[in-house]
């Protein structure tokens, strides 16, 4: 269970890391500057799928612990705090768009993820891994072609479901998978090895089919809807983006399992990612725009440094981090005193 837990908030400590990389991390493509990091553009749009594919994974291990059947007492207990954790999501994420930076912030895109999968967090994990594939193939381009009808409609909750950035209604499909890969996955070697191998094979196949119908790497070239860009949100995009999630979740389980004191930093990180991810926000707020549009890799490894160090500190010291256990406790406070808890639920 502990190997599990820590490799699951190790990939999560490695998408926040790649979302700060995203955001202000110099890769030559942004800013005066074309002398950067150029291999940074892995995290593009990859950090953040992984985010969302893990919120998945953690939704289905809130509800039966070891990827099982559950009751329906213990199902609609936890609808009920995925819910409320949703609510919170979309009101931080607002406030977090309020400080009016250049970052698109998920959170409120988030929340309405999690409102969106409540009615498939008991479906088989075949049929969740078959939506979410559906979803993410089909969802970006019918967005795209719907655009011109959808875009008087833009107002709170209604403008998440179909935004540029995070489209909830096609990001979903991310958190689908997330749940058929939290409910098939027994977390053992053998198991370990053929999620991150297929994970590879995926986004090698999505990524490569891609590029080979003429699709590109980069937002201003090639057949736009074979596009393998970040945030292109074909199906080739987002597909290869999933393989590149299970890879990365299989091989971060393994490592903690085979090296744990190694991975304890990165999964320290992990276990306050709402925190983290909120307080880089501010600093960008307080800093400037220009930690943006002027990227510096100095700013990208000092920010990084800096949480994973608070990170284990506050883990060693405190614990759970403070946005997490006030989500787990006010989640956990509804869904009790609306739905009775039973004892077949998973650990938040």
């Amino acid at each position: 269970m502990s190997s599990r837990v820590d490799g699951l908030d190790a990939a999560r400590g490695l998408a926040l890391i790649g979302m700060f990389a995203a955001h202000v991390g110099d890769t030559g493509r942004r800013g005066s500057d074309a002398d950067g990091w150029g291999w940074l553009v892995v995290f593009d749009g990859r950090a953040s799928a992984l985010f969302a594919v893990l919120a998945g994974v953690s939704m289905s291990l809130m509800l039966t612990g070891r990827g099982g059947a559950a009751s329906a007492g213990a199902v609609a207990h936890t609808r009920a705090r995925i819910a409320v954790r949703g609510g919170l999501l979309l009101v931080l994420g607002w406030m977090l768009a309020w400080l009016d930076t250049p970052v698109d912030v998920i959170l409120d895109n988030l929340g309405i993820m999690f409102l969106l999968v409540l009615p498939a967090l008991a479906w088989r994990p075949a049929v969740q891994a078959a939506a979410g594939a559906g979803v993410l193939v089909v969802g970006g381009p019918l967005l795209g072609w719907a655009d011109p009808w959808l875009a008087p409609f833009d107002g709170p909750v209604i403008h998440e479901l179909w935004s540029t950035h995070y489209p909830a209604l096609v990001w979903s499909g991310y958190l689908l998978i997330g749940l058929a890969i939290g409910r098939w996955a027994p977390w053992r070697g053998p198991d370990l090895a053929s999620l991150a191998g297929g994970g590879a094979m995926v986004a090698v196949g999505a990524y490569g089919l891609g590029l080979g119908l003429g699709g590109s790497w980069t937002d201003d070239a090639g057949v736009a809807w074979a596009s393998v860009a970040p945030h292109s949100y074909t199906g080739f995009e987002m597909l290869g983006n999933v393989g590149v999630a299970a890879a990365v979740i299989g091989g971060c389980v393994a490592a903690a399992s085979a090296a744990p004191r190694a991975i304890w930093p990165l999964a320290s990180t992990g276990r306050m990612t709402l925190s983290l991810y909120v307080a880089h926000i501010v600093v960008i707020a307080i800093v400037g725009d220009a930690m943006v549009w002027e990227p510096s890799n100095l700013a990208w490894v000092v920010l990084t440094g800096a949480a994973v160090t608070a990170a284990c500190v506050w883990r060693a010291t405190l614990g759970q981090g403070p946005l997490e256990r006030v989500l787990a406790r006010t989640s956990s406070a509804v869904a009790d005193s609306a739905v009775p808890r039973t004892p077949l639920g998973g650990a938040a």
